[in-house]
C-alpha cells in the first residue's frame, strides 16, 4: 500500500507550509529518510523526508503551494502502484490540475500525463509560469522547462525562487522589475516587500503573519510589567577583554548575558514557570533553555540554547553563533527553536537604552539588553566615568511578583557585575 506524504507540523504555531520546491520527480526512487521537497514554514525553510523506500507515485501540489499541515501532498510506494484520489485541494493551497503529477498506472482523476501532451506539441507550463510569461513578454517555446518531462515552472521565466514568484502574483508586483539578491541575483521572497507599490496592501503571509498573531496573543493574554536595572559594565568588560586576548571565536557580551541570565534561572524556579489557564495550573519547567531572539531580513526567530545552565560560557558562545548563523541561512530544525524556559532580547547594538520586550510564551518572562551607556558617578568621593548594561525584565503578572522578579533580576545584575562567578 503507498506511503502518504503529508506537510509537517513542525513546532504548535505552524498552520500551514509553502512547498519551495520539490527535490524528486515522479517516478524517482526514493529512500526512507531522504529528502524530497524543501518547505518553507512560519520560521525556517527545511526538507521533508521521505517516510518510506520506493519511488515517488504522486505530487499533488507543486512548487510554491500554500498547504495546511497534515494535508496529504503525495504518495512514495512501488512502480506502478495505484494512490488514492487526490484530496480536496484546501483553500489555502491554490492547487491546479496542471499542479498535480502521477506516476503511470496511477489513478488520480485522470489528468493529463506529461509524455502525453508532449508527444501532441502542447508546451507544458504551469498555469504561474504562462501567467508571468504573459506579463514579461517572453515567449514559452523559447524556456527550457526544469521540471518533470519538461514542464516550464515560475523558476524558468523569471530568475525567482518558486515561493517569490507566487507571493509576487498575490501581491500584484512586477517580478521581473525586482532585483534580486539571492545567489547570483535570483530573487528571494525577502526582496518582495521594497517592490511592493507605495500603498499598494501587502498581505501577511509566512513569518511575518505568525510573528502578528504571536505578539497580539501574547499582547492580550498576558497582564505584563517591565522593570528596568542598570548594572555596572565595567568588571564585565575587563573580563571578557583578558578571556578574548588568547581566542579565535570571540566571547560577546551577550554570551555572558545569556549565562548570566542561565545561572540565575536555574535559580529561581518560578521564571520557567508556565500557566495552564484553562487547567488552572501552573508548571515548572525542569530544564533551563535560554531564547535567543535573532533578527532576519523579514522578520524574527528564537533559536534555543538547551539546558544552558550545564553549559560552559565558551559552549554558549560557540552554540549561540551556530544557532544564530543557521537561523539567518534557515537552516535550523524544530527542536532547535523550540522548548525555551526564558529568553533573551539584545538590541544594545542598535544603541537602543531601554525598551519593553513582549514575552515569548509560553514563556513566563524575557530580558530586554540595551546598550551599555557610559555615565559620570561618584565613586570614591571622586568623579568617574562608568560604564552601565541596562537590563529591562519584562514578567508575566499571574505568574510571577513584583518582588520576585526584582530579585531575580538583581541576580542577574550580580552576576553582571561580578563576573568571574559567571565562569564557574
Amino acid at each position: 500500500m503507498a506511503t502518504e506524504i503529508i506537510m509537517p507540523k513542525a513546532g504548535m504555531s505552524m498552520e500551514e507550509g509553502t512547498i519551495v520546491r520539490w527535490l524528486k520527480e515522479v517516478g524517482d526512487p526514493v529512500e526512507n529518510g531522504e529528502g524530497v521537497m524543501e518547505i518553507e514554514t512560519d520560521k525556517i525553510t527545511m526538507e521533508n523526508e521521505a517516510p518510506a523506500d520506493g519511488v515517488l507515485l504522486a505530487k499533488f501540489y507543486g512548487d510554491g503551494a500554500v498547504v495546511p499541515v497534515t494535508t496529504i501532498i503525495g504518495y512514495i510506494g512501488k512502480p506502478g502502484e495505484k494512490v488514492p484520489d487526490a484530496p480536496a485541494a484546501p483553500a489555502l493551497a491554490a492547487a491546479s490540475a496542471e499542479s498535480v503529477e502521477t506516476a503511470p498506472g496511477a489513478v488520480l482523476g485522470q489528468p493529463v500525463s506529461e509524455t502525453a501532451a508532449a508527444s501532441s506539441g502542447r508546451i507544458l507550463a504551469t498555469p504561474l509560469a504562462k501567467t508571468l510569461a504573459g506579463q514579461n513578454g517572453v515567449a514559452l517555446d523559447t524556456v527550457t522547462g526544469s521540471g518533470a518531462g519538461g514542464v516550464i515552472k515560475a523558476r524558468d521565466v523569471v530568475k525567482a525562487t518558486p515561493l517569490a514568484a507566487r507571493m509576487a502574483e498575490d501581491r500584484g508586483i512586477d517580478i521581473a522589475a525586482v532585483s534580486g539578491t539571492g545567489f547570483g541575483g535570483k530573487i528571494t521572497s525577502a526582496d518582495l516587500p521594497a517592490a511592493a507599490a507605495d500603498g499598494a496592501p501587502v498581505p501577511l503571509a509566512g513569518m511575518r503573519k505568525v510573528i502578528a498573531q504571536r505578539m497580539t496573543k501574547s499582547h492580550l493574554e498576558i497582564p505584563p510589567v517591565t522593570q528596568t536595572m542598570k548594572a555596572y559594565a565595567g568588571e564585565l568588560l575587563a573580563v571578557r577583554e583578558k578571556i578574548n586576548e588568547t581566542r579565535k571565536m570571540r566571547i560577546t557580551i551577550n554570551d555572558m548575558v545569556m549565562k548570566a541570565c542561565a545561572k540565575a534561572v536555574a535559580e529561581f524556579p518560578q521564571i520557567r514557570a508556565e500557566i495552564d489557564i484553562q487547567a488552572g495550573v501552573l508548571i515548572t519547567r525542569g530544564e533551563v533553555n535560554i531564547g535567543m531572539a535573532v533578527s532576519l531580513d523579514d522578520g524574527l526567530i528564537v533559536p534555543v540554547i538547551h539546558g544552558a545552565d550545564k553549559l560552559s560560557l565558551s559552549e554558549v558562545s560557540a552554540r549561540a553563533k551556530d544557532l544564530a548563523a543557521r537561523a539567518r541561512t534557515g537552516g535550523l530544525s524544530p527542536n532547535e527553536y523550540s522548548g525555551s524556559t526564558f529568553t533573551v532580547s539584545n538590541v544594545g547594538a542598535l544603541d537602543i537604552f531601554t525598551f519593553t520586550p513582549i514575552i515569548n510564551q509560553p514563556n513566563a518572562a524575557i530580558m530586554g539588553v540595551g546598550c551599555i551607556n557610559e555615565e559620570l558617578a561618584l565613586v570614591d568621593g571622586e568623579v568617574a566615568g562608568r560604564k552601565y548594561l541596562m537590563l529591562s525584565l519584562t514578567y508575566d503578572h499571574r505568574i510571577i511578583d513584583g518582588s520576585q522578579a526584582a530579585v531575580f533580576q538583581k541576580r542577574v545584575k550580580q552576576l553582571i557585575e561580578s563576573p568571574l562567578e559567571i565562569l564557574v
